[in-house]
């Protein structure tokens, strides 16, 4: 016998210490309907499907530009987060909230770092010979370890992102009459996120015990299972990326949408600029990249569902390129673009003579706001703007008066707030 079509049912319930590759030395080819059952002959030259899209019979990234594109990305995650944290340990922040959350949304985005550097080095330690090694590594420890940091940081990452953005929409829409987040329960906030994120990775690991699992259905070790969407956890894997995702991700887009129309309807009321250009491109860009992350692989898995024919290609730039943008562009989003982290690294250069550019000067939004405020104080003190009433030598200021100080007092702590915490 030279050649065997066998049913996947019949391998998917072997033991888990057990390969047919060894019992049939004169095999020379194998048919199977999944590319993963290839690993259960590693000695077979020849063995169908050639690919799954991700892996092929000699490398566990079958792509050129995917091998270089994984090390690009997990080095851009890396330094990236690794900067942020640094920033932000040895920095004063007078913000503490806002910094405890920027230092844990980059911890997470940490882990998806270190999973796509545990696939490249994987992918450099498997080159030509992946088949002889794939069984045993979609099966072991190693393998789920790295699936359950993938999906800890992936969710543990929406879920934060999620609250930070309710929270700024709560403080930027009702900055007086909101509830006042405090550090404790910032604190609190956090480790809930992190005992829920860490329980949906770890939970399919206990609950499917099979010799591939949940994370072991592809050299990727990440369950989205578009290539075979009815493998053993399809379920559970549906309920996190369509189900649970899809609820941050609306939560994100609400949120942000009802800050910009606050800001915007604010700006209608007073004659006061929000330095429109960079506000727009900030708001536009974390609602854009956080999209651009999650819709698609929303949409990809609800068609694998649906029985549409997807490009198994595609499969590996999604877990690849596509998953891991929130991580690597985060700490451009929401520390490298803020004016406190470009004046920090200016003052940085200068001390060693390394500043080659001016400091920068304000915006014409920024003279405008800064003027009117100046403006609005002038007027509420000169005679023109008070209705004084005497009584003997005291002065008192009428409600509208009031009311106008008032008015332009919170609005300037609306935008305040606004620019402060995007």
């Amino acid at each position: 016998m030279n050649s065997v079509e066998l049913n996947s049912d019949l391998l998917a319930n072997m033991s888990s210490d057990l390969t047919l590759g060894p019992t049939t030395p004169d095999l020379h080819h194998t048919y199977f309907k999944w590319f993963r059952y290839c690993g259960y002959f590693p000695h077979v030259q020849d063995c169908h499907p050639k690919t799954n899209g991700v892996s092929s019979f000699d490398h566990l990234l079958v792509r050129v530009e995917l091998r270089v594109g994984v090390w690009l990305v997990a080095l851009a995650t890396l330094v990236g987060n690794l900067t942020v944290l640094g920033g932000r340990v040895f920095s004063r922040d007078d913000n503490k909230i806002l910094s405890l959350f920027i230092r844990n949304l980059a911890v997470a985005d940490l882990l998806t770092g270190f999973y796509l550097m545990v696939v490249a080095v994987k992918d450099v330690e498997f080159r030509s010979e992946y088949n002889q090694h794939a069984y045993y590594w979609m099966v072991s420890w190693q393998c789920k370890l790295t699936g359950i940091l993938a999906m800890t940081s992936s969710e543990v990452s929406v879920m934060i992102l999620s609250f930070m953005s309710v929270e700024r929409w709560l403080c930027i829409t009702w900055p007086l009459g909101a509830p006042k987040l405090s550090l404790g329960g910032a604190k609190v906030a956090l480790m809930c996120i992190w005992a829920i994120g860490i329980m949906l990775a770890v939970t399919p690991v206990l609950y499917y015990q099979s010799h591939q699992g949940f994370y072991g259905t592809n050299g990727l070790c990440f369950p989205l299972h578009l290539d075979d969407p009815w493998v053993p956890g399809w379920i559970y894997s549906a309920a996190i990326f369509v189900g649970l995702n899809q609820i941050g991700v609306v939560v994100i887009l609400m949120s942000y949408t009802g800050m910009f129309y606050s800001i915007r309807r604010t700006r209608a009321n007073t004659p006061l600029s929000l330095g429109d250009r960079e506000f727009a491109i900030r708001f536009f860009f974390i609602v854009f990249t956080d999209c651009l992350c999650w819709t698609p692989i929303i949409i990809l898995r609800i068609m694998a569902l649906a029985n549409f024919n997807i490009e198994p290609s595609l499969y590996a730039y999604v877990v690849v390129i596509l998953l891991p943008v929130n991580s690597a562009l985060n700490p451009f989003l929401y520390t490298f673009t803020t004016t406190k982290f470009r004046s920090q690294l200016r003052r940085f250069l200068r001390k060693r003579g390394l500043c080659v550019w001016p400091p920068r000067r304000d915006s014409d939004s920024e003279a405008t706001r800064t003027s009117f405020f100046r403006s609005a104080t002038s007027r509420l003190t000169n005679g023109r703007d008070l209705l004084p009433v005497y009584n003997g030598a005291n002065h008192t200021v009428d409600d509208s008066t009031v009311a106008e100080v008032s008015r332009v007092s919170v609005s300037k702590e609306e935008v305040t707030k606004a620019e402060t915490k995007l």
